[in-house]
């Protein structure tokens, strides 16, 4: 037990996020596997329904980059203003815990029910917006956790050291901003309509 815990103490922040990727991805898959028989018959309702409906219905473009640009930045607010309190780094880990959760549950459901075609739909879920994203949430989480232990483990709590870290801190944001738009726009536009095309394959 000693020897895991100073194990434990030697990784580092990207290492230790891995860790927890990890951890939350294999409880993911497990849960899926155990309780394939609850939600087979929701998965198989959205592929005769819901998939269905998608695939007839025109898609309004303006009205999903809307709600998608505002829920990326909702979440990008939240996290940013969590990570100048005590509750930022909790915050992150149980982030990285649940996205390894959906993660490895969303697969392990999509790969049971559709098997190798699965990886289509699993494709159009997440590219090619993803390809803005990954890189937005890995920066977000380690200059999130830099600022996070420079306010309450290196300064102590200074509200001048708060502000001055702040500061240096306004173009990452700006920056991580546009990229969010971006995304969101790909996501909206190209994601949507890849997506719609390749539910179209498994109605």
């Amino acid at each position: 037990m000693k020897q895991l815990k100073l194990k434990l103490q030697r990784l580092n922040m990207i290492q230790i996020s891995i860790l927890l990727i990890i951890i939350g991805l294999l409880i993911g898959v497990l849960i899926a596997n155990l309780f394939n028989s609850f939600y087979y018959d929701l998965i198989m309702n959205y592929n005769n329904v819901i998939f269905s409906d998608i695939v007839k219905e025109d898609i309004d473009y303006t009205g999903l980059f809307l709600y998608v640009l505002g829920r990326n930045y909702r979440e990008f607010i939240v996290f940013w203003l969590l990570s100048v309190t005590i509750l930022g780094i909790p915050y992150m880990i149980i982030k990285l815990i649940t996205f390894g959760f959906s993660t490895g549950f969303f697969i392990s459901s999509i790969a049971m029910q559709y098997g190798l075609k699965g990886i289509l739909l699993i494709l159009a879920y997440l590219f090619p917006h993803g390809l803005i994203y990954i890189p937005v949430i890995i920066l977000s989480l380690y200059k999130g956790y830099g600022l996070s232990r420079a306010i309450y483990y290196d300064n102590r709590y200074h509200m001048g050291s708060i502000i001055r870290q702040l500061k240096s801190y306004i173009f990452l944001l700006v920056f991580l901003a546009v990229l969010i738009l971006l995304g969101s726009f790909l996501e909206a536009y190209a994601g949507s309509f890849l997506l719609k095309k390749t539910l179209g394959l498994f109605t």
